[in-house]
């Protein structure tokens, strides 16, 4: 079970400071945002010796965006960038920084991603360094006005996606227990299903598992992927530290989206089984 041991100094660091590696996977973002971006990872993590940025560039028909990419590289050694020839997906791209990492701790982070601030990659990290049996980590996740998203979801039944689906306010209590309401968002916790925008690995676990399941080409990986760390290893939601995130629901905006929503429930329900309730 969950040691929900913590350290009360968010910037005392390990005998040995853990060496961090993070990937994004991009895809057509703008100049400005990838830019905001590195400035603001590598100031969070400013407190760590051994920082490794991977950008995956999913859109390498951006030739404006590869060459930008291109010259972020060659000035900055902590940056490595990564371009399949061409879109293999959310999960696919984040597996190709897999033969790359040394690290010890391994983020997936959302391009509009923002971090508070140089204390709450400490916490997460002198978290995982005190609970060994915890294998992924999600933070708390919050608007960029501060409310909470809520994010933090249970294994999922084809009731409950088809309840999440439709977009309706019925069956209410199951819809907020679903989502780990009314308290799960205000203390550590083990957790079965944390979002994909913000994730924090044990290399090990994420090397041992393969990485993500590359059926997937967007939606439910996140999903997935809790499951496979859940068979070896914990997973904990971590509200004692926080990141900012702009949650896009393109699944529920164009048709493509659905299409692609629908496709990854059945490869889901196909591997975990269909369980109706």
């Amino acid at each position: 079970m969950v040691n929900m041991l913590t350290n009360d100094d968010p910037m005392a660091v390990s005998r040995k400071s853990p060496i961090i590696s993070m990937a994004v996977v991009l895809y057509d973002n703008s100049t400005e945002l990838i830019d905001n971006l590195i400035s603001n990872l590598f100031s969070a993590t400013s407190s760590f010796i051994n920082v490794h940025l991977f950008l995956i560039n999913n859109s390498p028909q951006n030739s404006a965006l590869s060459v930008f990419l291109r010259n972020k590289e060659k000035i900055d050694i902590r940056i490595k960038v990564i371009e399949p020839k061409h879109n293999l997906g959310f999960g696919s791209g984040n597996n190709l920084v897999i033969p790359f990492l040394t690290s010890d701790y391994h983020f997936i982070i959302n391009p509009d991603v923002i971090i508070a601030d140089n204390l709450q990659i400490p916490k997460i990290t002198n978290y995982l360094d005190h609970n060994l049996e915890v294998g992924l980590l999600s933070p708390l996740i919050k608007f960029p006005d501060g409310q909470v998203q809520h994010l933090l979801k249970k294994d999922p039944t084809v009731f409950d996606m088809f309840l999440r689906f439709l977009g309706i306010p019925i069956f209410k209590t199951r819809q907020k227990q679903f989502v780990n309401l009314p308290d799960g968002y205000d203390h550590v916790h083990y957790a079965e299903n944390v979002p994909g925008s913000f994730m924090v690995f044990r290399t090990s676990i994420f090397k041992r598992i393969g990485g993500f399941d590359e059926k997937y080409f967007l939606y439910m990986e996140d999903s997935d992927i809790t499951r496979a760390v859940n068979k070896i290893s914990e997973t904990v939601f971590f509200p004692d530290a926080f990141i900012f995130h702009k949650w896009q629901r393109e699944n529920k905006k164009t048709f493509k989206g659905i299409i692609e929503m629908l496709r990854s429930m059945i490869i889901y329900f196909d591997k975990w089984g269909w369980r109706i309730l």
